[in-house]
């Protein structure tokens, strides 16, 4: 699922006098003189807007082997309120101007969730950010990470314990359906010994066959079921993009501390000691009760954003967050909803650690006290431009 490069095209909003000439309806003067300020305020907010675009399109920096073109903001539609006019025809007019704010909303590339927003944009000089929740409490801070020196190569005693695990993983893959997982026990002279000589702990494996979902409700109803993993996915994004594809990856249901790991993990010795087939590969399948990760694919036409989406639960200590050599960090605050996000460009140096360098966008979601992050993977593909509609799309 690697998004393909091309161009994304901006939507234009369309003017309210596309709707047709007005002047024939027999209105009252009040209400004329209401329709021409309507006039007068959007194209006030088109003025504003493009003010506010060129000033976003000053923090860019120099731009990274980038798929798509750069898209502008949409500006967000005035929500008009309700006004109760005597007459017919004012009835008429009131129902066509309504209507004309629909179809100016729908236009505007707005998500099934509301408008889009404004971003204001902070670039601390020593990149230093933190993010706190309503009490003021830290959540996320932001610390730099020395990626000069050289990256050490993996041992060939990892190399090989890396070739057998992934071996045996595919063995079990190839017995489970999409969306089933199974715990594994390998019981080889030459992976245990590996095992145990590089002090690996984790000898009961997991494998997970992660389905496919081509339809937005399903996905999400997943989500919901398995793990109440991001209960609020956009299904639109706010520059037009729809939802496509997506997938996801589950988590281990039991870490090596676990009472229940320490029990399955005697079953399958019991197993083993007792087999007299010589099979080194005892399997069990086991329910899904959490999930790691998504990715999300969405698409405009024949272009394509895919995004990796990650959750954690607040801790009650603050999550501190990798700058890498050459990366900038920047804190959005996204307008009328409250919150501030910290976004991660891409590195553009050639550090030994530049294989990890990923543009990263991380938030902290109070109502489910979940830290929230989002990347596009390591191809760096998508523009700042692009990451905000992603923003104003995601957080709310």
């Amino acid at each position: 699922m690697v998004g393909q490069r091309s161009c994304v095209e901006e939507k234009m909003i369309k003017k309210m006098d596309a709707l047709g000439n007005c002047d024939e309806l027999d209105v009252k003067a009040a209400v004329m003189k209401r329709v021409r300020a309507i006039h007068e305020q959007q194209k006030t907010m088109d003025g504003e807007m493009a003010n506010l675009r060129d000033e976003l399109e000053s923090f860019s920096e120099p731009r990274d082997p980038v798929m798509q073109k750069q898209e502008k903001t949409i500006p967000h539609p005035s929500k008009f309120r309700k006004r109760l006019l005597s007459g017919v025809s004012a009835a008429i007019l009131l129902g066509m101007i309504g209507f004309g704010a629909l179809q100016l909303s729908g236009l505007g590339g707005l998500t099934e969730h509301g408008s889009q927003s404004t971003i204001d944009i902070m670039q601390p000089p020593d990149g230093a950010i933190t993010l706190v929740n309503s009490g003021g409490k830290a959540i996320v801070q932001t610390v730099h990470t020395n990626n000069s020196k050289p990256v050490a190569t993996a041992s060939p005693a990892i190399e090989k314990y890396q070739t057998l695990l992934a071996t045996y993983n595919e063995q079990v893959l190839a017995r489970l359906n999409p969306g089933e997982m199974a715990a594994y026990y390998v019981i080889d002279t030459e992976f245990t010994k590996l095992v145990k000589g590089l002090g690996y702990g984790n000898q009961l494996q997991f494998a997970f066959s992660s389905p496919v979902y081509s339809k937005y409700q399903d996905f999400v109803k997943e989500l919901k079921g398995t793990g109440d993993f991001w209960p609020e996915l956009p299904s639109i994004l706010a520059n037009g993009y729809e939802f496509e594809y997506a997938t996801f990856k589950a988590a281990p249901p039991y870490w090596p501390i676990d009472k229940e790991y320490k029990e399955m993990f005697e079953q399958f010795q019991k197993k083993a000691k007792v087999d007299k087939t010589g099979q080194k590969l005892f399997m069990e399948k086991i329910a899904v009760n959490a999930i790691e990760s998504a990715e999300v694919t969405y698409h405009k036409g024949d272009q394509r954003i895919t995004l990796s989406l990650m959750q954690s639960a607040f801790r009650g200590y603050p999550t501190q967050v990798s700058i890498l050599e050459g990366q900038t960090a920047e804190k959005w605050s996204v307008t009328g909803t409250g919150k501030e996000a910290v976004f991660i460009a891409a590195s553009t140096e050639k550090g030994g650690q530049t294989w990890s360098s990923q543009n990263r966008l991380y938030w902290y979601d109070e109502s489910s006290q979940t830290i929230r992050s989002l990347n596009d993977g390591l191809n760096n593909i998508l523009t700042r431009e692009q990451w905000q509609a992603i923003a104003n799309s995601f957080i709310r």
